[in-house]
């Protein structure tokens, strides 16, 4: 497979030296400075501009989606409300005109939709505006986060699953973040609370144990129990999960998995 199979993400990184530069100067949706928004055709082409964009990240989404969901993709129909607000927008002259098109278009034999040319060309529209629109937040949540030390650094496991929950949480992933604090927990129990016993204990176990050791203090135990159920929901019962857990919910999990593996990783300094 060769390098840079993105097209997108090679103009956007270009545009994002401009700005990190102080050189970037904003235009409107068109590439221009707005200086003719007043000209009838011209409104009519932006109309017409965002008639495309509706069609093409339909298409593009369609595309992204038959490779990764069991679900029922979507329909052309869930367009028709974006396009009557759009409609809204046209001159009157076009609008009656267009009218005229779909009557016309509505008649007619119904056609299948062509294949699309360039299926790497949509996969790559579609998830390079996924990832843009997910960039706010992104940063937003790992502003949010207060750096973090350990006295003793944890093995290699925890650092790997500690790492991928992270990313987890800030892209948006509730139900694997959930899974992957649970797994976090599991496995820094494992090494500090009980590495040379030969018996498998549940995560509960550990805990009890930690407490008993008094490795885990305060509000710690909670917070390791709270871990663990969040985890074992997100595995045996998704939908529940997504239903009882909010974007909050899930950033205390994190922190609480956080605050557990301080804890934890100070007792053996």
């Amino acid at each position: 497979m060769t390098d840079h199979l993105s097209k997108r993400s090679r103009l956007l990184a270009e545009v994002l030296v401009h700005i990190n530069d102080g050189n970037y100067k904003h235009t409107d949706d068109h590439g221009t400075d707005g200086s003719d928004a007043g000209d009838p055709g011209n409104r009519d082409e932006a109309v017409f501009q965002k008639m495309r964009r509706l069609v093409y990240d339909h298409v593009a989404r369609t595309v992204a989606l038959q490779r990764t969901s069991l679900a029922d993709l979507p329909t052309v129909d869930s367009l028709a409300a974006d396009f009557r607000k759009l409609m809204d927008e046209l001159n009157p002259e076009t609008r009656a005109a267009l009218d005229r098109a779909f009557d016309h278009i509505a008649t007619a034999p119904e056609t299948p939709l062509p294949e699309v040319a360039n299926q790497l060309d949509v996969l790559d529209r579609y998830y390079s505006k996924e990832i843009l629109e997910k960039l706010d937040g992104i940063v937003c949540r790992a502003s949010a986060l207060d750096r973090i030390g350990f006295e003793v650094v944890p093995n290699k496991r925890v650092q790997l699953l500690f790492e991928e929950a992270h990313r987890c949480y800030l892209y948006g992933f509730h139900l694997a973040c959930a899974v992957f604090c649970r797994a976090i927990l599991e496995g820094a129990l494992r090494e500090v609370v009980d590495p040379d016993s030969e018996t498998n204990h549940s995560i509960h176990d550990m805990v009890a144990m930690a407490e008993e050791n008094r490795i885990l203090a305060d509000d710690r135990s909670r917070c390791a129990r709270e871990v663990a159920k969040a985890g074992n929901r997100a595995i045996h019962d998704p939908e529940m999960f997504d239903r009882d857990y909010s974007p909050d919910q899930v950033q205390e999990i994190l922190t609480n998995t956080r605050k557990v593996l301080a804890d934890l990783y100070r007792q053996r300094g």
